[in-house]
């Protein structure tokens, strides 16, 4: 009888930890998935927020730039006003000084 019961005994106790081992295999693999889910969550979330910053500062640029653009052509018109100026003025110093050319 002995042998019997301990053969019960080991029978019992290799298939509760095979159970067990199924058991807590299965739920490692399903958190595993679950942290891997969150793991893509959070990086998604940090990219999304990238693109966001990237483009509030991209339409910042943009509207600098045409700011600038602007500024530039009105200094290209003062600029081409100028010389038609310093050129007028020129003209009257040599006409002053009687200088030829």
């Amino acid at each position: 009888m002995q042998i019997n019961e301990m053969l019960v005994s080991a029978l019992t106790g290799i298939t509760t930890a095979t159970i067990t081992w199924y058991a807590a295999r299965n739920k490692n693999k399903a958190e595993t998935y679950v942290s891997e889910l969150d793991a893509v969550e959070r990086a998604v979330k940090v990219w999304r927020e990238l693109g966001e910053e990237m483009q509030q500062k991209y339409e910042s640029l943009h509207d600098e730039i045409e700011l600038l653009r602007v500024a530039i052509k009105v200094l290209q018109e003062e600029n081409r006003q100028l010389k038609q100026e310093n050129l007028r003025l020129l003209h009257q110093i040599k006409t002053l000084t009687g200088e030829k050319g």
